[in-house]
């Protein structure tokens, strides 16, 4: 107590002044600062292996806002700010965040067909009538890899798929010349 009020009023008074007063050597109060300091640095010890032990066991993914709910949970009180120097600047961890969609690439406009099926998707012969589809898988770095597969509507195969990095013109038109030279269609 004696030199948390020393600490307050040093400025005022001074150091020397004040140690005199209470009978302490400078050499004790400087002792204090010394294990005040230490106090310190094993509580941000702790909060540093805490959030590593957090971070770690959540997949990578928590970010600072959600870091300060948990340390909140296991009875430490920091802020958004601080949180976010510990983890960022002080540990190196960041989380892993989803990235936004790539931008709209359109290809060559190509001639729209009519309706021929009339929602009537069967088939009496092998390769008369063939659907095709656009499908997306999202990889585990947040980009996607789109699929066009070509249906057989006789017996419900798969003709030919491909896959490409944009979902266009030129890779449907790939996956029809696969299926073409694959089921060796004559011209």
């Amino acid at each position: 107590m004696v030199y948390r009020f020393i600490d307050n009023n040093k400025t005022q008074f001074g150091l020397r002044w004040l140690c005199r007063k209470f009978g302490i050597s400078p050499n004790c109060y400087y002792n204090y600062l010394r294990k005040a300091k230490r106090e310190y640095q094993e509580r941000l010890l702790r909060i540093y292996e805490l959030i590593k032990y957090i971070y770690y066991n959540n997949n990578r993914v928590v970010g600072y806002r959600t870091m300060r709910v948990f340390l909140q949970r296991y009875g430490y009180e920091i802020s958004n700010t601080t949180v976010h120097k510990y983890m960022n600047k002080d540990l190196g961890l960041c989380a892993v965040m989803m990235h936004s969609k790539p931008g709209y690439k359109s290809g060559k406009k190509h001639k729209t067909f009519d309706n021929l099926l009339k929602q009537d998707f069967t088939a009496d012969e092998k390769n008369t009538i063939w659907c095709t589809d656009f499908t997306y898988m999202r990889q585990p770095n947040g980009k996607f890899r789109y699929n066009c597969s070509i249906l057989n509507l006789f017996d419900r195969s798969i003709v030919a798929s491909l896959n490409g990095d944009y979902i266009n013109t030129q890779l449907a038109i790939d996956t029809l010349e696969k299926a073409l030279t694959q089921e060796k269609i004559p011209k």
